[in-house]
């Protein structure tokens, strides 16, 4: 099989003990998977029974009780489980997050997630791109269906996105317009499944001089021509489904909340804010790709390939609306650290949160203005 995936993928290491937001202590529902509970099962001594007594059953599926956290957590943050079984004897699940698969038959591809302090840490301290590599590995195919060529087709113009996000001829805010105005010709053709288009449509985008014309539309439409009281409207809409998100952590929703009630002073703090965080601004480009990468190839199965663009763009923009809000807040940029902190948690209360990633694709299928009102929220200098 070959296995495709990130350089950060490759360097992750769980910080473990060492983590100030262990995902053991979090309360989330821990699937355990068939053959994690048959060896629990199988087991007759006391940590076995305990893990058996701790298990209940929901619609088929097996979880362990989570209420304040992992109650096989020892005192040292450390599993006691893995410390006594090994590895192999913990549920897939924690063995394997923050990592991420998708499989499609012979080929796998895998990253981790931003949910994850560590993963946060190493994104904020990695300016270079992210580079992507593929090499073989020992496992078998899965026999899951899909159409092997839409997954060539698809791979492609995905990667030709990533490219133009990790194109630093462009700012951040001119890199999203293109993938914006690249959306819908990109959706017609995977739910059409034009590959021939897709193909064109990906050598389009290879070419720099047509990156400036869409760029100059841009300009002329959403710069030059732009309002201050549309701008500040599509804000208000984002602001206002984010407020509204369940969170577990009241930060995220004090924080859009606060954004909500500042938008107007935010915004025009903007070019403060451009200033201030220029030199790190590789972090919003590392944030695009791994969404871009993580989603977008989910649109191989289900053929729908714009609210996958459109929620990497938004969440972009929403992650940076974070880092504003805080420098209006204090009067100070916050600093790397907190940065990364505000990334994992989007991640967590949003990305992680099944009913608020359902809350934003609904969003999307309803609003007829996703296009116009993302295109109005990229800022002079993203």
């Amino acid at each position: 099989m070959k296995l495709f995936y990130s350089d950060i993928f490759d360097n992750f290491r769980c910080t473990c003990s060492e983590c100030k937001d262990n995902c053991c202590k979090i309360g989330w529902d821990i699937e355990i998977d068939d053959k994690t509970l048959d060896f629990y099962r199988s087991g007759n001594d006391e940590l076995c029974r305990k893990l058996v007594e701790n298990i209940y059953e929901e619609d088929g599926c097996y979880y362990m009780r989570q209420e304040g956290g992992c109650p096989f957590m020892n005192e040292k943050g450390l599993c006691s489980v893995q410390l006594k079984y090994g590895e192999g004897h913990i549920s897939d699940i924690c063995r394997e997050h923050p990592r991420f698969y998708e499989w499609f038959g012979d080929y796998k591809e895998a990253g981790v997630g931003l949910s994850c302090e560590e993963v946060c840490r190493m994104i904020t301290e990695h300016p270079a791109p992210v580079l992507f590599t593929e090499r073989e590995i020992d496992e078998e195919p899965d026999d899951l269906e899909f159409d092997p060529d839409m997954l060539l087709a698809v791979k492609k113009i995905r990667s030709r996105l990533i490219d133009v996000m990790q194109n630093r001829g462009l700012s951040v805010s001119e890199r999203l317009c293109v993938l914006l105005y690249s959306t819908e010709d990109i959706d017609d053709a995977v739910f059409s499944e034009d590959r021939e288009r897709l193909k064109h449509i990906s050598g389009m985008l290879a070419i720099d001089g047509f990156l400036i014309e869409i760029i100059n539309e841009w300009s002329r439409e959403y710069r030059e021509n732009m309002t201050a009281e549309k701008r500040l409207n599509a804000y208000k809409t984002a602001t206002e489904l984010f407020s509204e998100m369940d969170y577990l952590n009241t930060e995220l929703r004090e924080m859009y909340g606060y954004a909500k009630e500042n938008i107007r002073e935010i915004l025009a703090e903007e070019k403060q804010f451009d200033r201030l965080y220029d030199e790190d601004q590789f972090e919003l480009e590392h944030i695009a790709v791994y969404y871009l990468f993580r989603y977008f190839i989910k649109a191989v199965r289900d053929y729908d390939a714009a609210p996958k663009i459109y929620f990497a763009v938004l969440c972009t923009i929403m992650t940076k609306l974070l880092f504003q809000a805080c420098l209006h807040k204090t009067g100070k940029l916050p600093a790397r650290e907190k940065r990364a902190e505000l990334i994992k948690e989007f991640s967590k209360e949003i990305e992680y949160s099944e009913d608020n990633t359902e809350k934003i694709f609904e969003w999307f299928s309803e609003n007829e203005q996703n296009f116009d009102m993302l295109c109005s929220m990229l800022g002079s200098e993203m």
